[in-house]
């Protein structure tokens, strides 16, 4: 017999998948008019935010320290397996060599998404004897992400095909 509909579990978990969650590049020629691209290959995207310490503390702090956020920065830590001619593997190694910022646009699985520029201050190609070549970067942020946005379409998408396999 075959079974057409399958129980679901009872759950309240609202976890999302890490491969969800994807890194684009503008491409285009502005700001205003982005050209968004993937960075093909993706493994890992992590995003990191974290302010400066100021400490405050004295002498009437109990002997405890006390401490203020200060500047604040982010950044993304990318590491993706490296696609002969993938157009945002490119783009972002063109833009370390020729020392520019890029824009970036961190997307959630539910389509909202954070845009920033960024400077990729690391940009690392790794190639093991027995693993696929990977490329590493940092993107370190140069100023805020902007706020959570919510839904949209990526306005040009460029598609890798995923090699024919015998």
């Amino acid at each position: 017999m075959a079974y057409t509909v399958f129980a679901e579990p009872i759950s309240t978990s609202k976890a999302t998948a890490g491969k969800d969650y994807l890194l684009y590049v503008n491409t285009g020629t502005t700001e205003a008019a982005p050209t968004w691209t993937l960075v093909g290959g993706q493994r890992s995207g992590d995003l990191s935010r974290k302010a400066d310490e100021i400490d405050a503390s004295d002498k009437t702090s109990g002997g405890w320290k006390a401490t203020l956020p200060g500047l604040r920065s982010w950044s993304i830590d990318l590491e993706s397996v490296y696609l002969a001619g993938d157009t945002g593997a490119k783009f972002l190694e063109a833009a370390f060599l020729n020392n520019k910022q890029v824009n970036i646009k961190f997307e959630y699985p539910d389509q909202s998404y954070l845009m920033g520029w960024a400077s990729l201050t690391e940009c690392s190609l790794s190639t093991p004897h027995d693993d696929v070549a990977t490329l590493k970067g940092t993107l370190s942020g140069a100023g805020p992400l902007s706020d959570l946005k919510t839904g949209g379409t990526v306005l040009s998408l460029i598609h890798i095909s995923e090699p024919t396999r015998h």
